[in-house]
């Protein structure tokens, strides 16, 4: 007598194996994807958070600037962020017409706004969107 374990026993084994790995790595990249997007709403909201204290400090109006996947201001080039996963057109038409008064309050177009929606693009292809509080 011989033992050990048929052919269809092992195969039964390796399409669970296979099952459970495929959903373990969709729930994983679930979990990156949303860390992604935690991690990039607060860079973007202590940038934008930065540009209010020194409107506010300086008294004076701080106006946003996109060019070439930063974002800058017209008044410190410490005042940077890089932000690669926008779409450039996208970003300079909301950016470029963005900007803090020296009372603290965000402008857009002359229009107060106290957020931002945001389409990202995340590694892999997907899209999202992230909102910013002003």
């Amino acid at each position: 007598r011989v033992s050990g374990f048929t052919l269809i026993e092992v195969l039964i084994v390796v399409l669970v194996m296979g099952v459970l790995f495929g959903t373990g790595l969709s729930v994983y990249s679930g979990v990156t994807r949303d860390s992604q997007l935690r991690t990039r709403t607060d860079e973007l909201t202590s940038f934008f958070a930065a540009c209010r204290h020194r409107a506010l400090l300086r008294r004076t109006p701080v106006k946003f600037i996109y060019d070439n996947g930063i974002l800058g201001t017209d008044q410190s080039h410490n005042l940077r962020q890089r932000i690669s996963e926008i779409d450039s057109q996208f970003a300079a038409e909301t950016f470029n017409n963005l900007s803090v008064d020296r009372t603290g309050i965000f402008m857009q177009n002359g229009q107060p706004v106290n957020q931002l929606l945001l389409p990202v693009e995340l590694p892999g292809g997907h899209f999202s969107y992230i909102t910013i509080g002003l």
